[in-house]
């Protein structure tokens, strides 16, 4: 447990990549959407000094990079990037954002993450699901790997959440049909590199944001709170319920109720059935986000 988290004034996420893109602003026209998510969480602290983290690469590197030139935001000064899990759609860009940036960066990850990660089925036989990249390639492009299983606060006020405790193992989707290799042999792979961060905002509380919450988002959000100490204000990101059940989405909305959780900012791999539930439970504080979308949260003092 990490003692004394920091916490920042204000902060603001843009999501790069997600599989939708927005269209709201005519400012933001020509938007690209992908299967995937990136966010550019960029954080004030109390002495105006602001940093930044980008969290997940998406699949492709040149959507990213568009969409931060189309948004007016600057990639090459990130000041370290955090990926969710092994996942594809949440690496696959991370050669090319490495190259944006142009120099080396930290990028922390769940030792997991390097696992060979492998779906079986579907009719579709054998598919890798990795990120398309090996280490000694992202490091050769800039990655200074820090691989963790505990919390760690990447910036001041932002932290990566590590192996999350998965108090209600049933709320954790995973993803049957994904196999890793362990000694030779194939084996179900738990994906316990799925994670997420947490931003702690002075006087408000966290934003938790997630890549695809196959360790389950009620479970990230209790993790969370435990691990700062703080009370979880609203939740972001992929909730991986696309395929679960209406009594389960019906439990996981009350779960998010009953610890706190004012807003929802759901996309990616959430599904269309349970964001239609969250918007019946939160109404105007239910948030669908796109590539494009920028939400930011301020102290209230």
């Amino acid at each position: 447990m990490l003692t004394s988290p920091g916490s920042v004034q204000e902060a603001r996420v843009t999501f790069l990549a997600e599989d939708t893109a927005g269209s709201f602003l005519a400012t933001k026209r020509n938007i690209l959407g992908q299967h995937g998510l990136s966010a550019l969480i960029e954080v004030e602290g109390s002495e105006g000094k602001r940093y930044k983290v980008l969290f997940d690469t998406g699949q492709y590197a040149e959507a990213i990079i568009h969409n931060a030139r189309l948004l007016g935001v600057s990639l090459e000064d990130v000041d370290a990037i955090v990926l969710s899990h092994n996942h594809y759609d949440h690496t696959g860009g991370l050669i090319g954002v490495l190259e944006k940036i142009g120099r080396r960066v930290p990028v922390v990850v769940h030792p997991d993450v390097f696992k060979p990660s492998i779906y079986v089925g579907g009719g579709q036989g054998l598919m890798d699901l990795g990120p398309g990249w090996s280490r000694g390639e992202a490091e050769r492009a800039g990655a200074i790997f820090v691989e963790a299983r505990r919390p760690l606060e990447v910036v001041p006020g932002v932290y990566y959440l590590g192996e999350v405790e998965r108090e209600r193992e049933d709320l954790a989707p995973g993803l049957p049909g994904a196999y890793t290799i362990v000694d030779g042999e194939l084996v179900p792979h738990s994906l316990r590199d799925d994670t997420g961060v947490a931003i702690r905002i002075e006087g408000y509380g966290l934003v938790v944001v997630s890549g695809c919450g196959h360790s389950g988002i009620t479970n990230i959000a209790v993790h969370a709170s435990r691990a700062l100490k703080d009370d979880v204000k609203a939740v972001m990101g992929g909730f991986h319920l696309y395929a679960a059940e209406r009594g389960t989405i019906d439990e996981i909305a009350g779960m998010l109720r009953k610890i706190g959780v004012e807003e929802v900012y759901p996309g990616h791999c959430t599904g269309l059935r349970a964001e239609s539930r969250l918007a019946e439970v939160y109404g105007d504080r239910f948030h669908r986000i796109t590539a494009g979308y920028t939400a930011v949260f301020r102290s209230p003092g």
